[in-house]
């Protein structure tokens, strides 16, 4: 199994997002955008792993909110993403995730967390300052679950899906 860690976004948070991809189209970008359904925010990628790993998931101790921020692009990956404001509890929750899967013996790809949601892939934008006249949707939402998520390669592009999920500690 193809797996990663993340977090899932609430409903109204995929609606925000999905109007900001209808903004970034409007404004002329191209790309191969990302199903609205497939949105997420990648906390650790796994890779090929042949278990099921939900039990190593660590529950949120204490719910908090993130916000939607200004969209970016990594020019070397060719992805365009939405940004969320700084938390220090989401750098938190990650470094747990993290923590959790070298405490168990998972690898995990080791780059720095850098929070965002990938909105479309090979975007036609020469680099991040054509973004910076598209609004963003005010929006945010409470973090109180983790997902481990399998990745499937289908003819119509990449498919994530929640396969396990561990919510507030204490819930």
């Amino acid at each position: 199994m193809r797996l990663f860690v993340g977090l899932r976004p609430s409903e109204s948070l995929r609606a925000a997002l999905a109007v900001l991809q209808d903004r970034l189209r409007a404004a002329g970008i191209t790309g191969r955008y990302l199903d609205p359904r497939n949105l997420h925010m990648t906390l650790a990628f796994i890779g090929e792993w042949p278990e099921h790993i939900t039990p190593v998931l660590p529950q949120v101790a204490h719910p908090f909110s993130i916000r939607l921020a200004r969209p970016g692009i990594f020019p070397e990956v060719k992805v365009l993403w939405a940004g969320v404001e700084e938390s220090e509890p989401l750098h938190g929750l990650a470094d747990q995730v993290r923590n959790n899967l070298t405490g168990h013996g998972i690898p995990f790809d080791p780059k720095a967390f850098n929070p965002h949601i990938t909105l479309l892939r090979k975007p036609s934008v020469p680099d991040d300052t054509v973004l910076s006249g598209i609004a963003v949707p005010d929006a945010e939402m409470i973090v109180d679950e983790v997902c481990l998520y399998r990745s499937d390669h289908l003819d119509t592009g990449m498919e994530y899906t929640v396969i396990g999920s561990s919510g507030r500690a204490g819930a």
